[in-house]
């Protein structure tokens, strides 16, 4: 079921246009974003991984045409995590058999890293199945996402009461734990930017606003917050926010309300506080009933970073 009601802070297509992100007609052509001082052709995509109420694992693209639509779906691994609460983004990377994919789940009140391989028609392989427990304590968490990079891992998570988390990864270890207060009115994030200084997300709450939300990678613990969108610009509605790289300096965004079972697509360029553009491009062409949403991703040294910031 889709919405028809639009989330505001949006600019007309001239904005988009002078600010690096231009969108096609309304004759169902793609969104498409510039490379340097050429512009790209393909539309702009997305991969998004999602966990069903039966513990399937489904994959789908999305693509910014004119309404954005699902331009594939993948079934992945069946009814084997079921009662997932949480996940952060998966990658798919290549192995002798197909490909892999792994990431980080919570199930109740425990984390988990998960894999499974698949063949070459993206079958599950039996026995290819791997799980190895984290930790408990997660039943308090509303957000959490993992950031590589060549040179690094990053786990992020946000608990009930605003404190937002980071874990460095030394091999399957969660070290270097550090934390920061005042995120309590968060009601979605999404990483958009990667690099070797920093991470950035953006960040809605409840109250409307849209902000982005910068962490060094080094040094203290400091978020840097800026207002993107002012309270009331109705971006309280989405409750998972996934983003991908567009172009070489703008985002694809997508926001997803699970109690609408609907989402909307956005076009937004660099991110730059208040003067950021945004266009949305519509709602999406399809229905988004699952209770667990996150974004699929490639092995770092085969994908470039997310670069929205």
């Amino acid at each position: 079921m889709r919405g028809s009601r639009l989330w505001a802070g949006v600019l007309p297509v001239s904005a988009i246009l002078a600010a690096g992100v231009t969108v096609g007609p309304a004759s169902a052509s793609p969104a498409v974003a510039p490379t340097g001082v050429q512009q790209v052709t393909a539309a702009c995509k997305m991969s998004v991984g999602s966990v069903t109420d039966a513990g399937d694992h489904y994959i789908r693209e999305y693509t910014a045409t004119t309404p954005p639509s699902m331009t594939g779906e993948t079934a992945g691994l069946p009814a084997t995590f079921l009662d997932a609460g949480m996940a952060g983004s998966m990658v798919k990377e290549p192995v002798a058999a197909g490909s892999r994919y792994s990431g980080w789940m919570v199930f109740g009140n425990v984390m988990w890293a998960v894999s499974y391989e698949v063949d070459a028609q993206n079958k599950p392989i039996a026995g290819t199945t791997k799980t190895a427990r984290v930790g408990s304590g997660w039943s308090g968490y509303s957000y959490f996402e993992t950031s590589r990079t060549t040179t690094r891992t990053n786990q992020y998570a946000l608990r009930s009461d605003g404190t937002l988390f980071r874990w460095t990864m030394s091999g399957t270890t969660w070290a270097a734990k550090v934390s920061a207060p005042g995120f309590s009115s968060v009601r979605a994030m999404a990483l958009i930017s990667q690099t070797s200084a920093y991470d950035t997300f953006l960040a809605t709450t409840r109250g409307g606003a849209l902000y982005s939300v910068r962490v060094p990678t080094a040094g203290a613990f400091k978020p840097v917050v800026k207002i993107v969108r002012n309270a009331g610009s109705r971006w309280e509605k989405p409750i998972n926010l996934i983003a991908e790289r567009c172009g070489q300096y703008g985002t694809l965004l997508i926001g997803i309300d699970r109690n609408g079972e609907n989402a909307e697509m956005f076009a937004i360029g660099h991110v730059n506080g208040t003067a950021t553009v945004i266009n949305e491009l519509h709602w999406v062409d399809a229905e988004f009933a699952d209770p667990v949403y996150f974004r699929m991703t490639g092995r770092p040294d085969l994908t470039p970073p997310l670069n929205g910031e």
